[in-house]
């Protein structure tokens, strides 16, 4: 029963769509400062932003390997409009690597002297904002063969596709609920409106009317609620034999939904969460790649809603074989397709590869191989080597070193990974050394580093950093943990 309950889960499971960036604009004029003025006439200038494109004063920059290497006073602090002068003994590409507190330190590879702005990522803080209510609109009707269900989860953007977290999706906690006196854990971003459904002689009444979900980050965040269905017989009979869930996913319905803004400060923050403002209704056919047998393929469509991605159906389609998915008229439709290998579906392994395209009919995508994981040798990561596919031009490496942390969910404390370090490449590197950076310790306890080699049939060169998402049609993603 159990099995069950996670399975509702599932339609979401490799969709990612979290917060979009948006430009904050000046509400009155302010004066030309001499400083700001001084920088607007400079043309080689490191300009340091926030992700909303505010400046960082005070950051530092280390241009090179480490601290007077390979030059003299190549470490630098950004001064109140986030700005330095480029030193003059900056004459070759370097790394450029950049800190600022409560951002993600950043570097991006081979840099060549010349202007240049970085935006830094602020870090998640270990302080869990919890965000809670019911879902509303579910066409529930006791034993008509069915459980309606909302799946409610912190809306992604394309860049997601990159840094994707499984606990955004499937919660890490459970509720725990009692039917036919067993205890059954269901996770806390479901909700399950009270209902009721037979099963052989016996009622079974399912209540878990209340979602709760967490963030990492303060401040305006956008939610994702999902109005799904399942058979209920045929799927118990089918766990009860044997059947793993993700083998399901086909029987599980997901029909519409809804999108909203919510401001998070502190503490718990209620919401109800709509479910009938958006119906999936518009099929198109996709037909999936060949692949290897020991591999799964699943598509899901996308709409579009300014900026965010939300998933509009979800379907494992074998090898070659053509099939419907539902879609959101009157929006821009995209297709989400991802390979992974069924045992990593099993082990939780995030091993993958996957490709977000225009949804045009009879859509056909191919997929970056899966690749096996990076190795770590000294201060050296040894990336994997494969090939890419005809038409997908390789334009960045991705990599994040994060650390895990445990922290506090409603009563129970979980770990998650928390990102540390990024790294951006142009092209597909074969190995990676970090920077040293000055005064700088072992971050201590267990880490991991990800890898994602980033693709793209429609640009053959991208700005480095978090922009090159835009231009990105395919990625393929390994991790190692140490």
């Amino acid at each position: 029963m159990k099995k069950i309950m996670v399975a509702l889960a599932v339609p979401a499971l490799l969709i990612g769509c979290s917060k979009d960036d948006k430009s904050k604009k000046p509400t009155s004029f302010e004066p030309t400062t001499l400083s700001s003025l001084f920088w607007a006439q400079q043309t080689n200038v490191i300009t340091i932003k926030t992700m909303d494109d505010q400046p960082l004063a005070g950051a530092q920059i280390l241009i090179g390997d480490a601290l007077n290497a390979p030059f003299s006073g190549n470490f630098l602090t950004t001064d109140a409009n986030g700005q330095v002068e480029l030193p003059a003994g900056w004459t070759s590409a370097q790394a450029v690597t950049v800190q600022a507190p409560g951002y993600l330190r950043t570097t991006y590879m081979s840099q060549e002297p010349g202007s240049l702005t970085i935006k830094l990522r602020p870090i998640p803080t270990k302080v869990q904002h919890e965000v809670r209510g019911g879902t509303q609109g579910l066409p529930i009707q006791d034993k008509d063969g069915f459980v309606d269900f909302g799946l409610v989860m912190p809306a992604f953007t394309k860049l997601d596709m990159l840094s994707f977290d499984i606990n955004n999706v499937i919660s890490p906690q459970y509720d725990r609920i009692s039917a036919m006196g067993q205890d059954i854990d269901v996770p806390a971003n479901i909700s399950l409106p009270k209902q009721s459904e037979k099963y052989s002689l016996f009622t079974i009444t399912l209540d878990k009317p209340t979602y709760r979900i967490y963030y990492g980050q303060p401040g305006v965040n956008r939610v994702f609620a999902a109005r799904g269905r399942f058979p209920f017989k045929s799927t118990v009979d089918a766990l009860r034999g044997g059947a793993e869930f993700y083998e399901l996913i086909n029987d599980f319905k997901i029909n519409g939904g809804a999108v909203r803004d919510i401001e998070i400060k502190s503490g718990q923050t209620k919401l109800d969460m709509p479910t009938r403002e958006l119906n999936f209704s518009e099929p198109k056919n996709l037909t999936a790649p060949q692949f290897r047998a020991d591999e799964m393929f699943i598509a899901v469509g996308v709409a579009n809603q300014s900026g965010y991605l939300i998933p509009t159906d979800v379907k494992k389609i074998p090898q070659g074989q053509k099939m419907a998915l539902n879609t959101l008229p009157g929006s821009e439709q995209l297709v989400l397709g991802v390979l992974k290998k069924s045992a990593d579906m099993k082990s939780g392994g995030d091993r993958m590869s996957a490709t977000l395209l225009p949804f045009a009919a009879g859509a056909a995508p191919s997929m970056l191989p899966l690749i096996p994981d990076p190795t770590i040798s000294g201060d050296e990561v040894l990336m994997p080597k494969f090939n890419s596919v005809a038409g997908v031009n390789p334009i960045a490496t991705y990599s994040v070193l994060s650390k895990e942390e445990e922290v506090q969910q409603g009563n129970a404390k979980v770990k998650i990974y928390m990102a540390q370090w990024e790294v951006y490449a142009q092209n597909w590197l074969e190995r990676m050394k970090l920077p040293q950076w000055p005064s700088d310790s072992a971050i201590p306890g267990k880490k991991r580093w990800e890898v994602n080699f980033v693709g793209s049939q429609t640009a053959s060169q991208a700005a480095l950093g978090p922009a090159m998402i835009e231009a990105a049609t395919h990625v393929t993603h390994s991790s190692i943990s140490f």
